[in-house]
């Protein structure tokens, strides 16, 4: 029961993480609307938390000679995607900017939600426990 809940938690931290940067990429985009040259950046949330959660598909060792799989942080894992600079210069559009604003925005706040629930199922499955 722990490891699972752990692994939820690792997960959820790992999202509201990659959410809040990059609600400051799309921020950033949006301050520099009217920069010339400026190219909107953006993390492929997607595709790292797809990284993230095939880590258990990593061999076990079972010898001290085996390679050491080493743990992933979220740096790691950003830097292996790279934070992608889309389209030509001066690409942004005010318009799709909130667009992805507001669902970054939304998506945050659910996943806070989920965890919330989470907890209260873990908690009555605590009190009712004990009766």
């Amino acid at each position: 029961m722990f490891g699972s809940f752990q692994k939820l938690l690792d997960t959820v931290k790992l999202s509201l993480k990659l959410r809040s940067q990059r609600h400051e990429l799309i921020s950033s985009n949006i301050a520099n609307v009217d920069t010339p040259g400026y190219r909107r950046k953006d993390i492929p949330f997607e595709k790292i938390m797809q990284s993230y959660l095939e880590k258990e598909r990593f061999l076990k060792t079972t010898h001290p000679k085996h390679f050491i799989k080493r743990e992933r942080t979220l740096k790691d894992l950003i830097q292996s995607f790279d934070t992608q600079t889309l389209g030509t210069p001066n690409n942004v559009s005010l318009e799709e900017e909130m667009t992805s604003l507001m669902e970054n925005q939304l998506l945050y706040e659910s996943t806070l939600q989920a965890l919330s629930k989470e907890l209260e199922r873990l908690k009555e499955i605590i009190t009712e426990g004990g009766r």
